[in-house]
């Protein structure tokens, strides 16, 4: 409790204020502290308060960090509120004053986000406006302001505006950004088109600044049981220093152990691929082929005239519920990768095989096991994984799992951990050794060293 001490006082503030008046106060608490081997610690905490009352808005996200978790910038050490806003709302048009989040198109252009498992949160603090027109056939935005850095703002500017008309099933959406650091402007645009029509859906995007250019475009289907998507994108010249695009990795997020190991990071120098995902389900079983081809564009490298491979995977899953109570999950996973983006020849490849099992007893009690094998002739070889979970509901779960590289180091990373829910409060105590490498979340990804300890985690809505 002492962690969170400094936002007490505005929070029994709002509480006090919200008491007098009329509206709705919401809100969350987030916890994560660690205390690592060897006697150092991390502790990311977080209180978001929210205030309604009727058109009107209002909130503000306090952030302490005494010391960071592992892997998280430590220049984000201290306390502050880098997230406080003033919003007025009508039927069709809204202005937001204070620091906000938003996003252009599919976000290569501008996206203003936060995800605490990244430890990344590039708000704007400044000021929005948006409209739209009664049945939605003409909206837009503006906005300015500085993107936050750390427990403050960055010394840059953005500025930019988007406009989407909307005639029966196609929208047409036309954006313009400036990014503005030392009085010098970096200027960027972008075209979209949206169809959906029966089954099937389609968008295109262009985005194009000084020295880069994006082009992304996406087919879907969905009908009786079927579902699939088709995904390209071409990349080159698109890094930008100022984290105000979204790039993600285009192949599929990983979330078995060892599925998870190598997973592949965007080279927005200049890349070129496309994804595939086929979904069916019939009866009991459902099956899922996906895959992916990313290569690097020879305007990126140096020293070649042709594309080189970055990454490759073919994933397939079967999901088969065999009763009420027991279902059962095989999973496959084929992945090539070039550490170096198609630079050196060489590629690292691995082959992961999952078998995933549920078993419901009753209405409160369950066990979950999973058995996991990644082969691989290159980084540290074969690799071995088990995970067992009992649930207790409604309140507790407990789970420990092992990883064991068994083809060179020798090594396990370990966890064991019990976790328990009351409502809108969720606790979590685990302890275990973890191995150094990424950490990815929609497909964007940070670095975590290795660390063994113990992480405390505490949520809590209201």
């Amino acid at each position: 409790m002492r962690i969170l001490s400094p936002a007490i006082p505005v929070f029994m503030l709002l509480i006090s204020f919200t008491g007098r008046a009329q509206g709705v106060l919401s809100g969350g608490i987030e916890s994560q502290t660690a205390l690592y081997r060897g006697g150092s610690f991390g502790s990311n905490n977080y209180l978001k308060l929210d205030y309604l009352n009727g058109r009107f808005s209002a909130g503000m996200q306090v952030e302490y960090y005494p010391e960071p978790l592992l892997g998280y910038d430590l220049n984000l050490k201290g306390f502050g509120v880098p997230g406080k806003y003033l919003a007025w709302t009508e039927e069709n048009w809204s202005l937001t004053a204070g620091d906000f989040y938003d996003q252009f198109g599919t976000g290569v252009i501008f996206r203003s986000w936060e995800d605490r498992t990244l430890g990344w949160n590039n708000s704007v603090g400044g000021g929005r406006a948006t409209f739209r027109t009664t049945g939605d056939r003409l909206s837009g935005k503006i906005l300015y302001g500085a993107p936050r850095r750390f427990l403050g703002y960055a010394p840059r500017q953005v500025a930019g505006g988007e406009v989407t008309v909307r005639i029966g099933p196609v929208s047409v959406s036309a954006a313009v950004v400036d990014r503005i650091e030392e009085r010098q402007s970096d200027l960027s645009s972008m075209l979209a088109l949206s169809w959906g029509g029966g089954p099937f859906t389609l968008s295109a995007e262009y985005v194009g600044k000084k020295g880069g250019h994006a082009e992304t475009a996406v087919l879907g289907f969905a009908d009786r049981g079927i579902s699939a998507s088709m995904t390209f994108r071409r990349l080159e010249g698109m890094l930008d220093r100022t984290g105000m695009n979204y790039l993600p990795a285009l192949c599929q997020q990983q979330v078995y152990m060892l599925a998870t190991l190598n997973p592949y990071t965007t080279f927005a120098d200049g890349e070129i691929g496309g994804m595939g995902d086929l979904f069916y389900r019939f009866k009991t079983w459902k099956f899922h082929v996906g895959g992916s081809m990313i290569y690097a564009l020879p305007s990126a490298l140096v020293g070649h005239d042709t594309r080189r491979l970055c990454y490759r995977d073919i994933n397939i899953d079967v999901e088969k519920k065999w009763s009420r109570k027991f279902k059962t999950v095989a999973f496959v996973s084929i992945q090539e990768n070039s550490p170096s983006h198609g630079q050196r020849k060489a590629t690292n490849a691995q082959n992961v095989f999952v078998l995933d099992g549920l078993y419901k007893f009753n209405s409160r009690y369950s066990l979950r096991a999973q058995l996991q094998y990644l082969y691989s002739e290159e980084l540290t070889k074969d690799w071995m994984a088990a995970m067992l979970e009992a649930g207790f509901a409604p309140h507790w779960s407990v789970h420990i799992s092992d990883m064991y590289n068994h083809g060179d180091t020798r090594e396990h990373y370990y966890e064991a951990g019990v976790t328990y829910a009351w409502n809108a409060l969720q606790v979590a105590l685990s302890y275990g050794h973890q191995r150094a490498g990424y950490v990815c979340s929609g497909g964007v990804c940070r670095w975590q060293p290795e660390y063994t300890g113990g992480i405390l985690r505490l949520s809590y809505n209201f």
